[in-house]
């Protein structure tokens, strides 16, 4: 994708067919699934800095959304406003989500259905993994795949060489976009993955070049979309504000919204949209991190985290308790003190789904500023929590000697829910297709769309979705 940079004063003189609010995973990858010959316009809120810029400067971009009046807890919300969104600090993590995880209520009575199954979306899982140079495999009898993965797994840990051995049906390499292969160097296993200092995993940035090949776009940055104009249930084009404050008009036949689940909400409400579903609903998975020290040698594998098991996924027990998933850290390492026995140590991530609560959301303040009204996390989440904390030896081949640390982490980067999607514009905000109910030529995109929160991280399941609803046009 090639970009043609504009103010926003040329860009309002202009008629566009589609005007894209952001330049997020969610915006490229709608854009990557455009037909050819579209007058395309990306407003982006932020400025653009090449990977060594961001290095070098590692400017705070993080947004600060305050706690609501009436909030019961407080609770970090990671995003970033800048060209290419969290892809310039994400850690390249892209499992898909399990064929359960479309099912939740339907399986198991709890949670809410996606209104499609993971059929739908396999294809479009595969397209993305070959856009990103994904590496990974092993997992196929979990999650079955119309091809393998572009590029191989990387190396495992010492552990990860133990455990797949003696437990192939659970325990497997941890998909990754950091690279194994193809345009980007080779992972080189810092572990400081949100500022990768080589350039190996996929951002928006380095990857252009595979993402829409052929289209010329327009861009404007430091344009934040505050609205959308709306006449007559039709979408006729954006509010726009400059870095000087002053607002403009953009024109255009279809307008998608690929902020972030917090900013298309606060969007779609200054634009008058007051679905009862509306900004509600916010969820992100609960995790804990695991220091433990083991009988096994550790570390030496190709990549910062090189496992995934599933042995706590799925099953019965997703009526009562959240399912599990378990990631196996290579780096950053955390050494052992005992004189020869300084990598007989892992260090484990537990991450759950949690069960989005409709009074977890979105508001507004005085100033039409998103607020965050938060209640916490689900019981459920904290059962399943629990109960893979208490079986840890059940996963582990090798002795389990004792636990030296455990962390609640606060925050695990991934803002979901708000625009949920649903076949009823009476409980949700978008179709199947993320078009906006009762507003036509609108569309949502992101991980705002969630209905339910599967343990997997979100990035490659909203990548694919939005290359469906590009698609669908």
């Amino acid at each position: 994708m090639q970009f043609t940079r504009m103010s926003i004063e040329e860009a309002s003189r202009e008629p566009w067919d589609v005007v894209v609010a952001g330049t997020s995973f969610a915006a490229m990858f709608f854009a990557h699934g455009l037909a050819p010959g579209r007058r395309v316009l990306f407003l982006e809120k932020g400025l653009e800095y090449s990977n060594a810029e961001w290095l070098s400067d590692h400017p705070d971009l993080g947004e600060r959304f305050p706690p609501a009046p009436g909030s019961r807890l407080e609770k970090p919300w990671v995003a970033h406003s800048m060209f290419g969104g969290n892809s310039n600090c994400w850690w390249g993590q892209v499992p898909r989500h399990h064929p359960s995880d479309f099912r939740l209520k339907s399986l198991y009575g709890v949670g809410s259905d996606w209104p499609f199954g993971y059929e739908t979306l396999e294809p479009y899982y595969a397209e993305v993994e070959a856009v990103m140079e994904a590496a990974g495999g092993g997992s196929d009898h979990h999650l079955p795949r119309s091809g393998p993965f572009p590029y191989p797994p990387h190396a495992p840990s010492k552990t990860d060489v133990r455990l797949r051995a003696d437990r192939p049906d659970i325990w497997h390499a941890a998909p990754s976009a950091r690279s194994n292969g193809g345009s980007r160097p080779i992972c080189c296993v810092n572990g400081i993955c949100s500022t990768c200092p080589i350039d190996a995993k996929f951002t928006i940035l380095n990857g252009l070049p595979r993402l829409a090949p052929t289209m010329t776009a327009a861009l404007v940055l430091e344009a934040e979309v505050r609205a959308v104009d709306i006449d007559g249930g039709a979408a006729k084009g954006v509010l726009v504000r400059g870095p000087d404050g002053t607002e403009h008009r953009i024109g255009a036949d279809l307008v998608a919204l690929g902020t972030n689940a917090i900013f298309n909400a606060a969007i779609l409400m200054r634009s008058g949209h007051a679905a009862h579903a509306m900004g509600r609903y916010l969820h992100e998975q609960g995790s804990l991190s695991v220091t433990i020290d083991v009988g096994n040698p550790n570390y030496f594998g190709g990549t910062s985290i090189t496992g995934h098991c599933y042995g706590f996924y799925d099953g019965p027990h997703r009526s009562e308790r959240a399912a599990v998933l378990v990631e196996n850290f290579n780096a950053p390492t955390v050494l052992r003190s005992d004189r020869g026995r300084w990598t007989e140590r892992m260090l484990i991530k537990l991450v759950a789904e949690d069960i989005p609560n409709p009074e977890n959301r979105v508001v507004l303040d005085g100033e039409g500023e998103p607020q965050i009204l938060w209640h916490g996390h689900d019981d459920y989440m904290y059962r399943g929590l629990h109960r893979a904390r208490a079986h840890l030896h059940e996963l582990l081949t090798f002795p389990f000697e004792r636990i030296v640390g455990e962390e609640e982490i606060l925050s695990e980067a991934h803002i979901q829910g708000t625009h949920r999607m649903g076949t009823d514009p009476e409980t949700s905000v978008v179709d199947p297709q993320l078009r906006v109910h009762g507003v036509t030529g609108l569309l949502a995109l992101g991980s705002g769309c969630f209905p339910a929160c599967s343990p997997a991280n979100p990035t490659l399941t909203l990548s694919a979705l939005s290359l469906m609803a590009g698609r669908s046009l």
